[in-house]
């Protein structure tokens, strides 16, 4: 499973960076960048987070994902900024266009194809959430 491979990986990442740099009370969300060319279930990686973390300091935290848009640039003419998309009745997502808008020319992809973890929520030891690290 793509996606469990993908959980264990943001897991990995957040708890060495957790014991560098420890938070004060429990972490309730983490916040995940999702780029729109990463195809993959949300919810079997939300699913894979919650097994994952199993026994692990961030064990009942949630995955909130968030789609980042393609954005290109051209080292053509110099466009940078999103991509064009192919849309056909009946298709279930738009299709970005890797080809510049402007030109025509072959792009260099700047955003939307990452999966990264941009922030947490944290409970405070009082009780209700004391904001984003």
């Amino acid at each position: 499973m793509h996606e469990y491979s993908l959980a264990h990986s943001l897991l990995e990442g957040l708890l060495e960076h957790l014991s560098a740099h420890p938070v004060e009370g429990r972490i309730v969300k983490v916040h995940v960048r999702q780029g729109e060319l990463l195809i993959l279930s949300q919810e079997a990686l939300k699913e894979a987070w919650r097994i994952l973390t199993e026994g692990t300091p961030v064990a009942g935290s949630e995955l909130e994902i968030e789609q980042v848009p393609v954005e290109v640039r051209c080292p053509g003419c110099g466009y940078q900024g999103d991509a064009r998309y192919l849309a056909e009745e009946g298709w279930h997502q738009a299709i970005p266009i890797l080809a510049c808008p402007e030109c025509g020319a072959q792009v260099e992809i700047v955003a939307g194809r990452d999966l990264a973890i941009d922030a947490l929520t944290v409970e405070g030891p009082s009780g209700p959430p004391a904001g984003q690290d």
